[in-house]
């Protein structure tokens, strides 16, 4: 099998097996029966009979019409996925599915798996998940047993509608890496030539010696206090002119501290990187839904509170120049770069806007069965609109006009749409991965930057790359390349996040520091030459024809 099909088996595999994996978190009593739909047909199969088969592999007459539609390997491939179990801890379990993001995936699954009376079997899924994970361990059939009515109906139509939605996003994603990965080398081949001899080495520490500023910001007027960490050249005197300011946003569940040698990098080529606590989403906030001090994962309002914690940091940063700084940051020119929630921050704070009309569309259960992490992140959105003081603030806008650059890496960006991307006017980078299930490379980054609408746009894609290193390294395990390659997956990572360090450099360097000396740096020819399988990063400017002829067609995300 080709290293292109295991890539779209795993990939369409593990899609599908976000769904399974809701569906192993899910609520006391047995339900006896699993009735399966199919438009106005449906068949009843005992789940005692179901079980039976799961755990022994003994086919009850009862079930037999039903697998004979199936063959060998498919029957087997039914039979461990109904009976695998894994250790789960119960509290977490319990907390996330109570949580507004857990509740809404559930509502999604709830659509194909019904209750009795043909309801959504959202809250039914709640009782069963929990119920089946109070011994530590849990499985499909485990859940099947505990669903709270005597019967739980599968819409197989609707199933099937998933199933396809998958496969297909699954076959686009990889047809789309294809067309960019031809685009991308026939562009590196046209001159001029890149003489990557003659070119700084990036991805190596820069030539000062850094220093780290903590702070501590109160905003009053949001009742919202959160640390910060500035890194800096140590010695700002030996650096010509003022120096530019890098922000960085981390993702939900993160924190600062995870970016602090990319942080430390950038400022040892001469910039001023500057990196908040987004204190309603980050890891704090995870941890404390995950051992039931709270219910939320992140707070919605989040999504205004986190464009504006840069805003107030870049004020502070601006007061503390003279006093802390020597006068020599330039905050109006800022760089701003975030991975996952955080490139949402980074492209708000870049003008986009959020199309609250065409999210409510894309989060209705009932029109879009289709749901990845991703999108229940960003249907959360829709809570704020009952804050008429939120949504104002959101009508004055979060652009902050200091930020003239924007770097979105795994990003979190379909909730804009074309009308809220339209609004962005300064350069912006953005980077996706081809196995990227939390934020699916198609439905986020691609179609954010389809529709933007200025000329200084890039777009890269790595191949067998996924939301970040240790889900990159998890993946590239399941894809079984070769035993050399398991070995030095390690090394390959790392040197794939020396090459996006160096791709950071020379955007500011280029967007900040109006320094064209390394444009070569943003040419498909250097990423071409620096990244390394199996991690390849491939880059264009538009996308290709194939591309556009598939969005024509309906890509999955870009309506």
């Amino acid at each position: 099998m080709s290293l292109r099909h295991r890539r779209l088996r795993l990939f369409a595999a593990a899609a599908g097996g976000l769904g399974a994996v809701v569906a192993i978190s899910l609520p006391l009593r047995a339900a006896e029966t699993v009735v399966l739909e199919f438009g106005p047909f449906s068949r009843s199969i005992s789940t005692e009979a179901l079980g039976t088969f799961a755990e022994t592999g003994e086919v009850d007459p009862r079930l037999a019409p039903v697998l004979r539609r199936l063959d060998a390997p498919q029957q087997a491939g039914l039979r461990t996925v109904l009976s695998r179990s894994r250790s789960v801890n119960l509290v977490p379990i319990s907390q996330w599915f109570n949580s507004p993001m857990g509740d809404r995936s559930l509502q999604f699954l709830g659509q194909m798996v019904k209750t009795e009376a043909g309801l959504n079997g959202r809250q039914a899924l709640r009782a069963a998940i929990v119920a089946a994970a109070e011994d530590g361990n849990i499985s499909l059939i485990d859940i099947i047993r505990h669903f709270p009515t005597p019967s739980l109906r599968l819409d197989l139509a609707q199933a099937l509608a998933v199933s396809r939605q998958v496969q297909a996003e699954a076959r686009d994603t990889l047809a789309l890496v294809d067309a960019v990965e031809q685009l991308s080398r026939a562009e590196a081949t046209l001159p001029p030539a890149l003489d990557l001899a003659a070119l700084p080495d990036l991805t190596q520490p820069g030539p000062y010696d850094i220093r780290q500023v903590s702070l501590t910001l109160v905003d009053a007027s949001r009742d919202r206090t959160y640390a910060a960490d500035v890194f800096l050249p140590q010695n700002l005197a030996a650096i010509v002119g003022p120096v530019p300011v890098v922000t960085f946003s981390h993702g939900l569940g993160d924190s600062r501290t995870s970016f602090f040698d990319l942080a430390a990098h950038v400022a040892s080529h001469g910039f001023a990187v500057a990196l908040p606590e987004h204190v309603g989403s980050n890891s704090s906030q995870k941890q404390a839904m995950l051992t039931g001090l709270d219910r939320e994962t992140f707070r919605a309002r989040d999504f205004l509170d986190r464009p504006l914690d840069i805003s107030f940091l870049l004020d502070q940063l601006d007061r503390l120049n003279a006093s802390t700084f020597g006068g020599r940051l330039d905050v109006s020119r800022v760089a701003a770069v975030g991975h996952s929630f955080g490139g949402y921050t980074a492209l708000a704070l870049g003008g986009a806007t959020i199309d609250f009309e065409r999210l409510a569309r894309r989060c209705d259960p009932a029109a879009n069965l289709l749901v990845d992490a991703a999108m229940v992140l960003e249907c959360r959105a829709l809570e704020l609109q009952t804050d008429a003081a939120v949504m104002e603030r959101f009508a004055q806008g979060t652009q902050d006009d200091r930020v003239k650059l924007v770097i979105a890496l795994a990003t979190v960006s379909n909730l804009f749409g074309p009308r809220g991307m339209a609004q962005v006017s300064v350069p912006v980078m953005l980077l996706g991965g081809e196995v990227d299930l939390l934020a699916p490379v198609v439905p986020q980054q691609v179609a954010a930057f389809s529709w933007l609408q200025g000329s200084d746009r890039y777009l890269y894609l790595g191949e067998n790359t996924s939301h970040g290193p240790d889900f990159t390294k998890l993946f590239t395990q399941f894809l079984y390349i070769d035993a050399s390659l398991e070995k030095s997956i390690d090394e390959a990572v790392t040197a794939t996040q020396g090459v996006i360090k160096s791709l950071v450099v020379a955007f500011s360097q280029v967007y900040l520091n109006e320094q064209d000396d390394y444009r070569p740096f943003l040419r498909s020819a250097y990423v071409e030459a620096v990244s390394a399988e199996p991690f390849r990063l491939h880059l264009v400017r538009d996308l290709p024809p194939a591309v556009l002829e598939r969005l024509e067609s309906g890509l999955p995300g870009l309506e």
